[in-house]
C-alpha cells in the first residue's frame, strides 16, 4: 500500500508544479521500507539520524502524507469539520491569504471557546466561508477572548438569549486589554484585527440566522472601537537611535536563516542585503521584497534605486542611493545569478527560498519581518542611548526594532542633517509635507537651540522688547497662530481658551518672536483683504476700526522684530529652525 501512496503523492506533486528533488525522494523512500501506509504515520518517530537534508526529507514526507490523507477523506466522504479540533490539512484550507496552497500541518482547536452556541457559530463560519488558516486563527483568538469575558459575566454567557449591550461592551474591553501568553501587550494592529474578526463573524451569524435568539443590543455600537494611541510628542518618534543601528550592524553575523537548498553563505548575503536596503533607503518592507533584478541604474555617474510604491500605486520610482549600497545590491545580484531558481522567481531580486511553484516566487513580507524579529532576539545585548545613575546604558526596547522603524530612522537622519522638508518629502515619496513631518520630530537638542535663540527676541503687542527666560519659554507660554501666549488660563488650556477670541494684536499677553514673521505677514495681508471687503459691503465703522487697529499693531510688531535682527542672528535663527 505504501508504494502506491508514494507514487500517487509524487504524481500529485508533479501535476501541481511543485518542486521535486530526486535526492529528497530517495531519502524518504529509504525510510519507508518498514512502513505499511502513510495514513496515520508518526513522521517524528522515523529515525533520520544526523543525515544531511533530514529536515527537508521530513518536510517532503509530511507533504506526501497530507496529500494521501486528504484524498482518502474526500473519497470516503468523512467530514472533518464536525469535530471540535480541525486538521487544517484535512479541511483543505489555504495556509494564508498570500499563500494560495493547502496547508500541510496545523490544527484549529475550537474548545477554547467555552460556550457551545458561540463555538458552533465560528465553526459554521469556518465551514461556509472557508478562510485561510491565518485568518481563522485570528478570528478564533478573538472568540476565545470573548468567551473568557462572557464566562466572567452573570450566567457565564451560556444562555445566548440573555446577552445584552453590557455584555458586548465587556467583550470589546477584554479584546482591548488582551495580552500575549508571555504577558506582553499585543500591537494595536493585532487588537484591531481581533476586534474586526469578532464582529465579522457575528455579522455572518446574524445574516445566516444563527443568532435569532440573541438580543439586538448584543451587537456593535459606535463606541466599540480601538483608538490608536498617539505617540508622545517629546519622544523621538519611532526612529532608532544611531547607537542601536551601530549595534545591529555589529551583529550581522547573527542574521541568517536555515532553509533547504541554499548554502549558509547564500542566506547570510540574502538577508544582509535586504536589511541594508531597509536601513539605507527607508523604503517600506513591501517595496523591498518586490524589488526586481536590475533595480540599480546609473544616471550621470550616480546610482539610483528603482522601486514600486505600492501604497500610493506609483510604480517605477527612483531614489538616489550611495555607491556603497549599489555595490551591495550588485554583489547579491551576481551571487543570485548562480542559483538554481524556479521560473516564477526569476524576475525578483529576493527570490523565495521555499521553491513553491504556486507561490509568488519572491520573498514575502511576513517571512522577512519574522527573520528580522528572530535576528533581533538572538543578539545578546542591545543598549539604548540612555544612561542610568551608575553611568551604564539602559537596555533598548527590542520591540521597537521593526522594518518600518528603519523608514522613520531614514527620515530622522535626513531631518537632523538639515535636509529641507520639501526635499525629504520627495525622498520619502509622499504627496503631502504633513505626512513627511509625521515621520520625524525636532530633537530636544534642536528645540533647546531654538528656544535659546528665540526667547530673547520676543516682543509684546506694541513691538517693545519683552524677552522671556529660556526655561519659561516652553513651560510658561503656548503657541497660538501668530506667536506665543502667556495668558495663564489659555496656557493651561493648551491654547484653546483665549478670553478675547484670538485677537492677539490687542492682548497684553501676546509674545511673538521672529519665527512667526511669515505667519504674521500672511495674516496682515489677510486682514487687509478683509478690510477692503468690509468697506465694500458698507460694514459698520467699528468693524473697520477694529481691522485697521489690528493691521497697524501687527505691522509695528513686524517692523520692530526685523529691526532687532542682526545679520549674525538671522543665520543663528535659520540654523535653529
Amino acid at each position: 500500500m505504501v508504494r502506491i501512496e508514494v507514487l500517487f503523492a509524487l504524481q500529485a506533486r508533479e501535476r501541481a508544479g511543485r518542486r521535486l528533488d530526486p535526492t529528497m525522494v530517495r531519502l524518504v523512500v529509504q525510510h519507508l521500507s518498514d512502513v505499511d501506509t502513510l495514513r496515520g504515520l508518526d513522521i517524528a518517530s522515523l529515525d533520520f539520524g544526523g543525515m544531511r537534508n533530514s529536515t527537508a526529507g521530513r518536510s517532503l514526507l509530511g507533504a506526501m502524507q497530507y496529500t494521501v490523507e486528504y484524498e482518502f477523506r474526500q473519497f470516503s466522504g468523512d467530514d472533518p469539520s464536525l469535530e471540535d479540533v480541525w486538521d487544517g490539512a484535512a479541511m483543505g484550507l489555504w495556509a494564508a491569504s498570500h499563500r494560495r496552497y493547502g496547508t500541510h500541518s496545523g490544527t484549529i482547536d475550537f474548545t477554547t471557546v467555552r460556550q457551545r452556541w458561540l463555538r458552533e457559530i465560528i465553526k459554521e463560519w469556518g465551514r461556509s466561508v472557508r478562510p485561510d488558516m491565518q485568518t481563522l486563527r485570528v478570528s478564533l483568538k478573538a472568540f476565545s477572548i470573548a468567551s473568557d469575558a462572557l464566562a466572567r459575566r452573570p450566567g457565564g454567557g451560556e444562555v445566548s438569549s440573555r446577552l445584552n449591550g453590557a455584555d458586548m461592551t465587556a467583550v470589546v474591553q477584554a479584546i482591548k486589554d488582551a495580552r500575549k501568553d508571555d504577558d506582553f501587550p499585543y500591537a494595536a494592529s493585532s487588537l484591531v484585527a481581533f476586534l474586526g474578526g469578532w464582529f465579522n463573524v457575528l455579522d455572518f451569524a446574524r445574516s445566516s440566522c444563527l443568532m435569532e435568539d440573541v438580543q439586538g443590543s448584543f451587537s456593535r455600537a459606535r463606541h466599540h472601537r480601538i483608538k490608536l494611541t498617539e505617540a508622545n510628542e517629546e519622544q523621538a518618534g519611532r526612529a532608532l537611535p544611531d547607537v542601536v543601528i551601530q549595534q545591529l550592524d555589529a551583529n550581522l553575523h547573527f542574521l541568517t536563516r536555515s532553509h533547504h537548498g541554499w548554502s549558509e553563505e547564500t542566506f547570510r548575503l540574502f538577508y544582509r542585503t535586504a536589511y541594508t536596503i531597509l536601513r539605507d533607503t527607508g523604503r517600506r518592507i513591501g517595496e523591498v521584497v518586490t524589488l526586481k533584478t536590475g533595480c540599480i541604474e546609473v544616471v550621470d555617474g550616480h546610482p539610483q534605486l528603482i522601486y514600486d510604491n505600492h501604497k500610493a500605486r506609483r510604480h517605477g520610482r527612483r531614489l538616489p542611493v550611495t555607491q556603497e549600497l549599489a555595490d551591495t545590491i550588485l554583489t547579491w545580484e551576481k551571487h543570485r545569478a548562480e542559483l538554481s531558481l524556479a521560473e516564477s522567481a526569476l524576475p525578483w531580486l529576493f527570490p523565495s527560498p521555499m521553491h513553491k511553484a504556486r507561490g509568488k516566487g519572491r520573498l514575502h513580507v511576513d517571512s522577512l519581518a519574522h527573520t528580522l524579529r528572530d535576528w533581533v532576539r538572538s543578539i545578546p545585548q542591545i543598549d539604548s542611548d540612555i544612561i542610568d545613575p551608575d553611568g551604564e546604558p539602559l537596555p533598548f526596547d527590542r520591540s521597537k526594532i521593526t522594518a518600518h522603524a528603519f523608514r522613520h530612522t531614514y527620515a530622522q537622519r535626513h531631518a537632523d542633517a538639515g535636509v529641507p522638508v520639501d526635499v525629504l518629502r520627495d525622498l520619502m515619496d509622499h504627496k503631502s509635507m504633513d505626512t513627511t513631518m509625521g515621520y520625524y520630530q525636532v530633537t530636544l537638542k534642536r528645540k533647546r537651540e531654538a528656544v535659546k535663540a528665540m526667547a530673547p527676541l520676543a516682543v509684546d503687542r506694541f513691538g517693545n522688547s519683552s524677552p522671556i527666560p529660556a526655561q519659561r519659554y516652553e513651560i510658561g507660554s503656548v503657541a497660538v497662530p501668530f506667536g506665543n501666549c502667556t495668558e495663564p488660563s489659555n496656557v493651561k488650556a493648551g491654547g484653546g481658551s483665549c478670553p478675547i477670541r484670538f485677537q492677539c494684536a490687542g492682548c497684553s499677553f501676546y509674545r511673538p518672536d521672529p519665527s512667526y514673521l511669515p505667519a504674521i505677514e500672511d495674516h496682515v495681508r489677510s486682514l487687509k483683504a478683509d478690510k477692503e471687503m468690509a468697506d465694500a459691503i458698507g460694514a459698520a465703522p467699528f468693524v473697520l476700526d477694529n481691522l485697521t487697529a489690528q493691521i497697524d499693531s501687527f505691522r509695528e510688531v513686524v517692523s520692530t522684530m526685523r529691526g532687532q535682527l542682526r545679520f549674525s542672528q538671522r543665520n543663528d535663527l535659520r540654523e535653529a529652525l
